[in-house]
């Protein structure tokens, strides 16, 4: 083919785009963007202008070798094309592979799914049944159940990722020090009627629980409420109205009914406003936290989700703690949005984060119903500017806990997370006790690819201004790279962008992008590996691989290639934190 051009430009650390015609065949090449030299990146970085050719021939020709155009002019000759044996020194999602070889790159779903496990998909097959289904994160309460019986699931879960192929992270989340109700006695869950009169009571029983009697974990509850006040179960799913308060006793009448659940959340209302003084005074994580903390950071969870986070000093503590605990520990730290405070120091918790999670339920008992919509929003957009994974939660599919099938109501609010661009969705009771868990599944499977092929179709760029949040000029090269690699796959059309990262930095970063192409995220270790799992249109590898980006081309098409999973002629993008250099070639 014709000689053919692409020029990116980059005048200055803030300022990246790419110059191209209006129309253009796609292009077919084997190009190296050349990195910039370090030791005189400050000086030329204003001035550089960066270009990769395609050169006439045919690099399917028989006779002529395959290869690759290196930075230093040499060309690498593509390795022998890789047996069924040596497929297996890489490491990807069974479930993706599958995706990939039957519907190709555009097929696969970009926003992560995380599932709550409970007593509907405890066992081994019910997981297997969830991680066929999508399940990129499984989630472990500890609200409910004893550590022994998350030991078994986290067991189940690592043996289904090392027999089967799966890549499932797994989150702990705490309970938190809020004021919540007890455990009803051993009850599963337990049905308030309009009108029925329940006593709140903070004694301990040596004997069953008398009919209709609900304890509460905050001594002080007895003196805090007062008659008349508005008792919110669960976020406002039941209601009832303070009537009397005997002694440490508090009887109430219900006046919206519902299902009472195992250690749901309790607020508080007087004259149409939240009671939070003593909820402030709170600590943010309780003594039972720490001992659950103890335990994940030994059971080696990816994940951990502290409920009511207040303030960055709390995750920083947290952080500290688990580095201490454990050197080599790989634990990212989720901090729940859930509460007023959370929302007035968003941006620090953000920052101090690894993520964050949009605890809807619990933070719609907080401030009032009409403003979670507008909170959610602000939270995704907070989160994707500083580079954070988000998780919209809580009562998606609230209605899928009893009926096989949603409301229409349900799945537009499904659409709106993932037209916002957020990481992941999360199932709760919908998963963990729910009569459909895997039709539940199913559900935000199907709908997040339709929205994600519409938003494709549709070519509806975010508009979105991604602020610098590098701490060095090295870190902003590696933004401007990232974002560039970006827009070129958008505007060339490539089929996937490969992205070589030890750390996962410079694969977050490309996620952070939202490009319309998926993104390979090959690292070295299982845990970054399962950690990515989490973010926006990654699909993450294991790999052994070099600084030889050449090399590790080569290596990474053979594998791919043998395992069915691209074919000659593709285009793709690729990026690595160990170069500082963007790649546009085809599969050979």
């Amino acid at each position: 083919m014709s000689a053919q051009s692409l020029h990116l430009f980059t005048g200055s650390p803030s300022v990246a785009f790419l110059s191209k015609s209006n129309h253009h065949p796609r292009p077919s090449f084997p190009a190296t963007l050349r990195p910039l030299p370090s030791a005189a990146a400050a000086a030329a970085f204003s001035g550089l202008s960066i270009r990769a050719s395609a050169s006439d021939g045919n690099p399917q020709s028989p006779s002529a070798p395959r290869v690759l155009v290196s930075d230093n002019g040499a060309g690498a000759v593509i390795s022998r094309p890789a047996s069924a044996g040596d497929a297996a020194a890489i490491e990807v999602d069974a479930v993706t592979e599958a995706e990939l070889k039957e519907n190709g790159f555009r097929s696969t779903r970009r926003t992560k799914l995380v599932c709550t496990i409970g007593p509907a998909t405890c066992g081994s097959e019910q997981l297997e049944a969830l991680a066929v289904g999508g399940m990129n994160v499984a989630r472990i309460n500890m609200c409910h159940g004893t550590r022994e019986w998350h030991r078994r699931v986290i067991e189940l879960v690592r043996r289904l990722n090392e027999e089967k192929g799966y890549a499932v992270a797994i989150m702990m989340d705490t309970e938190g020090s809020e004021i919540h109700m007890g455990d009803l006695g051993g009850a599963a869950s337990a049905k308030a009627e309009d009108g029925e009169i329940w006593t709140f009571s903070v004694r301990a029983f040596d004997s069953t629980l008398p009919e209709r009697t609900i304890i509460v974990n905050y001594d002080g509850f007895a003196e805090d409420v007062k008659v008349g006040d508005e008792l919110l179960v669960d976020g406002g799913m039941v209601r009832f109205e303070v009537i009397e308060k005997i002694g440490p006793d508090v009887k109430c009448q219900c006046t919206d009914p519902g299902l009472l659940l195992p250690r749901a959340n309790l607020t508080f209302w007087r004259n149409g406003s939240l009671v939070r003084e003593r909820n402030a005074m709170l600590p943010t994580i309780s003594s039972k936290d720490w001992l659950d903390i103890d335990f994940g950071i030994a059971e080696g969870v990816d994940f951990i989700a502290i409920s009511f986070v207040k303030s960055a000093d709390v995750i920083t503590h947290l952080k500290s703690y688990i580095a201490a605990r454990s050197r080599d520990a790989d634990i990212s730290v989720i901090a729940k949005i859930e509460s007023i405070d959370s929302l007035k120091n968003l941006e620090e918790i953000i920052l101090a984060s690894d993520g964050a999670m949009v605890a809807r339920g619990d933070l719609g008992a907080q401030i009032p119903l009409e403003q979670v919509p507008s909170a959610q929003q602000k939270i995704v957009q907070v989160c994707r500017q500083l580079n954070r994974p988000v998780i919209v939660a809580s009562q998606l599919l609230e209605s899928m806990i009893e009926y096989p099938t949603p409301t229409r109501a349900e799945v537009a609010d499904v659409s709106e997370a993932v037209r916002q661009r957020a990481d992941a969705l999360m199932l709760s009771g919908e998963s963990a006790m729910g009569q459909y868990p895997e039709k539940a599944l199913t559900v935000l499977r199907s709908v997040s690819v339709r929205i994600e092929k519409w938003w494709r179709e549709e070519k509806r760029h975010e508009a979105m201004e991604l602020p610098h949040i590098g701490s060095s000029f090295a870190d902003n090269i590696s933004e401007e790279i990232c974002i560039s690699a970006a827009k070129m796959a958008n505007n060339l059309g490539v089929d996937a962008l490969f992205v070589y990262t030890k750390s996962g930095h410079m694969a977050s970063l490309l996620s952070r992008c939202r490009p319309d192409c998926p993104i390979f995220a090959f690292t070295t270790t299982t845990s970054v590996r399962r950690r990515l799992n989490l973010q926006w249109g990654l699909i993450p590898f294991r790999l052994s691989f070099s600084d030889d980006m050449e090399s590790n081309l080569n290596k990474t098409f053979s594998l791919l290639k043998a395992r069915g999973m691209i074919k000659s002629g593709d285009l793709v993008i690729a990026v690595s934190d160990m170069l500082q250099s963007i790649q546009v070639m085809n599969v050979p």
